[in-house]
């Protein structure tokens, strides 16, 4: 997969034949990476952003990843996505599309009290060479689409605003669940694999598809 290597990009990418794990609803996941290709898309923001305003979210339609896991097949589609900015906005991530990412517990969105919490900037992911500060996975069904905002901290207008946008698209193969220890192989020939998986006994890396989230406020006496 030579052709994700981009600068020193390499060590970011997901690659073929490693192992990834996800959490869903209790059940742990386990699955090997067996094909991955390629995508590259460059998102002019929809309007100019008025200074010092807000603007979106905005849910990109050709963003939508449109195949799920297939029980027939036991494939399975994610992808690993990151993106560089053009231009001096702060841009914003819903995912799923109604739940903002990356604030803090005690301050999980911005607005007109703070814009400074949650954003990217250019300086942090730049339009030529994003960086996986901006790494995020889309999987149906829960995570198939990715929402965006943006705020204009400028006394002028920013016409300009480009989000460049890399994609590597993966087909996994499923290899089993785990629910509390008990572990359920989706093939015969996966059950030692997956039992060396739960053990941690081979490499696997886990992914984040859902946002961890936590109240505001620590409860009594803890």
């Amino acid at each position: 997969m030579g052709n994700l290597d981009f600068k020193d990009w390499g060590s970011g990418w997901m690659r073929e034949g490693q192992n990834i794990s996800f959490l869903r609803e209790g059940i742990y996941y386990y699955e090997k990476i067996i094909m991955c290709d390629l995508a590259h898309w460059e998102y002019p923001w929809h309007e100019t952003i008025a200074a010092l305003t807000d603007s979106g979210p905005e849910v990109p339609t050709l963003l939508e990843i449109t195949q799920g896991y297939n029980k027939d097949t036991n494939l399975n589609y994610i992808w690993q996505l990151i993106f560089g900015i053009k231009g001096q906005a702060y841009i914003y991530v819903e995912l799923p599309t109604d739940i903002h990412r990356h604030g803090i517990p005690k301050r999980p969105k911005p607005g007109t009290v703070q814009w400074t919490v949650s954003h990217y900037t250019e300086d942090m992911s730049p339009f030529h060479e994003p960086t996986f500060l901006t790494e995020h996975f889309l999987m149906r069904p829960e995570v198939d689409r990715i929402g965006l905002s943006a705020y204009n901290p400028n006394p002028i207008a920013l016409p300009d605003v480009v989000l460049n946008f890399f994609i590597n698209k993966m087909v996994t193969e499923r290899i089993g669940t785990a629910v509390r220890g008990v572990l359920s192989p989706t093939e015969e020939r996966f059950r030692k694999t997956l039992d060396e998986l739960y053990k941690h006994a081979i490499p696997c890396r886990p992914i984040t598809l859902l946002p961890v989230r936590m109240p505001a406020e620590a409860p009594a006496g803890v």
